[in-house]
């Protein structure tokens, strides 16, 4: 009787245990459609906005363009996986950023990008940016200067690092010396 008992106990765990793992694994694949239908929606909710936002005849609203770069940023950290998507969302969030008036976080954005995606297409204009900002935006000229260097030594050759170098150039000039400068540089090529 107690090996009826054994056998039966044995045989019905295994039967749950089965019907669990079956049951775990219907929750995976609702889990998998699930993440797959939240991709789509939060690409199609960010394409309606661009739409709305890039229109011509939108005026600048910061709330809508705020919402447009948190979401940006919520469908990167979410699914970083589809790294072409999410890197270029990255890329489109440090620049209204920058456009809202937040440089620093426009930065912070830009460096998660290389970080996270250094195989990133654009990855030379992105680190350019970063000087750009720190030059431009936020007056650090120690700052821009290192991140300048950075595109030219990560980057040589590179139509981003020609530019860094031609920014290297100027930076610590003032608006006197730059008219200077180029006045002298415009009349050289021109002879």
């Amino acid at each position: 009787m107690m090996r009826i008992f054994m056998f039966a106990l044995f045989f019905g765990g295994m039967a749950l245990a089965a019907g669990c793992g079956s049951g775990n694994q219907s929750d995976r694949e609702e889990g998998l459609i699930s993440d797959t239908e939240k991709h789509r929606r939060m690409k199609a909710e960010i394409d309606s906005l661009e739409q709305i936002i890039y229109d011509d005849d939108f005026a600048f609203d910061p709330e809508m363009v705020s919402d447009l770069k948190q979401r940006y940023e919520k469908f990167a950290q979410r699914f970083g996986g589809d790294e072409e998507k999410s890197a270029e969302y990255l890329y489109k969030a440090g620049a209204l950023s920058r456009a809202l008036g937040m440089p620093t976080e426009g930065v912070k954005i830009y460096r998660r990008l290389l970080t996270k995606f250094s195989g990133y297409a654009r990855a030379p204009e992105v680190q350019f940016l970063i000087a750009f900002t720190y030059d431009e935006d936020l007056n650090e000229k120690e700052l821009a200067e290192e991140a300048y260097n950075e595109v030219i030594n990560k980057f040589p050759g590179d139509h981003w690092a020609l530019q860094a170098e031609r920014r290297l150039e100027t930076l610590y000039m003032t608006d006197e010396e730059m008219v200077r400068f180029f006045m002298e540089r415009n009349r050289v090529e021109d002879q």
